[in-house]
Order: C-alpha cells, then structure tokens, then sequence
C-alpha cells in the first residue's frame, strides 16, 4: 500500500484583529481509501495573544501517517479559530480549509480565513458590546467542493437527507466577510505511490 507522512506544525495565525486569545481547531479529512495509522486527526491548540506583529504564536506539532489504496480523497485540512475572553467565553472567530500539497517536499501553506457575517445593525451592536457572532450548524461545508457534487447528486436521487443536502449546496448563498489568515509549515513524505502512475521528476 501507498503511504503519506505528514510532519510540520501549525505555526501562527495572524491579522485577526482579535482583543483576546485565539486558539485552533483543526482536523485531517480524507477519502474512503485513506486510513491513519499514527498520530491523531483531530486536536487544538494553545491560546495565546496577538504581538506587535498581530500575530499569534502557536507552533503546534503534526505527526501522521496514513496508507491509502488510492490517491482519491486526498487529505484536508480544516481550520476553525476561536476567541477566549477574560471570563472564560469563546467564540469562532475565522474557517479555513486547505488541501494537503501532493508533490513531497516543504510547504510553507497560507490558509485565508473567512466567517458569517452579522447582516442587521442590531446583531453588529450585540458583538460589539457582548462579544460573540454566528457560527455554523453544520461545519461540513466549509470543505464542500465540487469533488464532492457527484456525491450529493447521488444522495438526492436516491432520497436521503435531501435537507441537508440542498443546505450544502447552497453554501455559496452564505454572507461572509474575510478574517486573517493561518500559517501551516509541512513537509510531505510519499512512499510506494508510484504503483498508482504517480511520479516526480
């Protein structure tokens, strides 16, 4: 079987702006063929305080391994930062969402940011003097993207959960406005995947 190493860190997040700590969620998505064998797919880290640069610090560590029986499904990566105020109260505060490069190597990856945004003067006024904002329900969408329109076609016709379904599709309709953006350093191990016809010269 073919295998992937992911190594790096996630390092900072920066121009968000943010009066309090942020911290990062994150999580490794894959295909059907993929299976982790080390590390962990999901974690968070550290919440920490922008600097003069406004920039938060957070060197977070990454370490997986998968096998793969197919290169369908490469891995993603999903970010969801957050806010952490004096009285313990946190919010999210920027998404992303990033493809893992597929040549191995060094990666220096750059994730923009985005979040819903407040739409009436009246939710503007409430995050300003109380904090908070709009979040989302079901956070699959922030990675939906046309690899994945065959599989919803397929789900409509056979029926189920056409609720869902047509609330993805229409992720597009969301109002949103840009947050900062997150600095991910990889490096990228392949192994045995040129029994797929995948080569590098």
């Amino acid at each position: 079987m073919a295998e992937l190493h992911i190594i790096g860190q996630l390092e900072s997040a920066s121009d968000f702006n943010a009066p309090n700590s942020l911290f990062c969620r994150y999580s490794f998505q894959t295909g059907p063929n993929w299976t982790l064998i080390s590390g962990f797919s999901e974690g968070q880290t550290a919440s920490g305080k922008e600097n003069f640069k406004n920039s938060v610090e957070w060197v977070h560590p990454l370490d997986l391994h998968y096998v793969c029986k197919g290169i369908q499904g490469w891995p993603k990566i999903i970010l969801q930062v957050s806010c952490l105020d004096s009285i313990g109260r946190s919010w999210v505060v920027g998404y992303g969402c990033c493809a893992l490069p597929s040549t191995p190597g060094y990666h220096t990856i750059k994730v923009p940011c985005w979040v819903p945004a407040a739409t009436t003067v009246t939710e503007r006024l409430k995050q300003y003097f109380i904090g908070g904002g709009h979040e989302l329900t079901q956070t699959d969408i922030i990675n939906l993207g046309s690899d994945r329109f065959d599989r919803f076609i397929e789900i409509i016709f056979n029926k189920k959960k056409i609720d869902t379904i047509f609330f993805c599709l229409n992720r597009f309709k969301l109002i949103t406005q840009s947050k900062g953006e997150i600095k991910l350093n990889i490096c990228i191990v392949l192994r045995n995947l040129t029994q797929f016809g995948v080569e590098y010269k």
